[in-house]
């Protein structure tokens, strides 16, 4: 806030009423994003024979989208919030996404600045490689749950088919993410 004071005053309220606009956006878009992955999305079987209904990870691409498009910092406060409201939504009694999506908002951010372009072939890649962290996790939970590790059909049946609508639903989150943060 040091740095703002030497801004003029008018400019100063410009800039705050943006960042309170963002944020309510975002905070917006999470909670519908989570509601949609959770219960609407959750409920319809893939046409594949051998997989029951799976559902993309929104909140995760949100994640992605925000550190990819804004930064590590943002990427990384949006990833704690959202995992944190993803952990409230489930009923598991670790609690470890906020701390999980903190970390991808983070490298997204920090990766997504310096190393790539900022467009959406590159957030694809993004996009494949946090749904194969977050599948890691989902894996290490269940063998934590069944204190063995899953065997592989169950990799199969229950960890790729939300990887696979993860990557195909981020141009959508990324495209909404676009919207809600034009870069000057």
């Amino acid at each position: 806030m040091n740095a703002l004071r030497f801004v003029p005053s008018g400019r100063r309220r410009r800039f705050l009423s943006d960042q309170i606009r963002l944020v309510l956006l975002l905070a917006i878009s999470a909670c519908a994003l989570i509601a949609l992955q959770t219960t609407v999305l959750a409920r319809f079987p893939l046409p594949f024979s051998w997989c029951g209904p799976a559902a993309p990870s929104l909140a995760l691409l949100l994640v992605l989208a925000v550190g990819f498009r804004m930064g590590e910092q943002e990427g990384s406060v949006c990833g704690l919030a959202v995992g944190w409201l993803c952990d409230a939504v489930g009923s598991r009694d670790v609690m470890l996404l906020p701390l999980l999506y903190f970390l991808c908002g983070w490298t997204a951010g920090m990766i997504g600045r310096r190393r790539l372009a900022h467009n959406l072939p590159s957030f694809l890649v993004f996009s494949l490689f946090g749904a194969l962290i977050e599948a890691g996790y989902k894996y290490l939970l269940a063998a934590a749950d069944t204190r063995s590790l899953p065997p592989p059909a169950w990799a199969l049946h229950s960890l790729f088919p939300p990887l696979f609508l993860t990557v195909l639903f981020s141009p959508l989150v990324y495209g909404l993410v676009k919207l809600i943060h034009r870069e000057e």
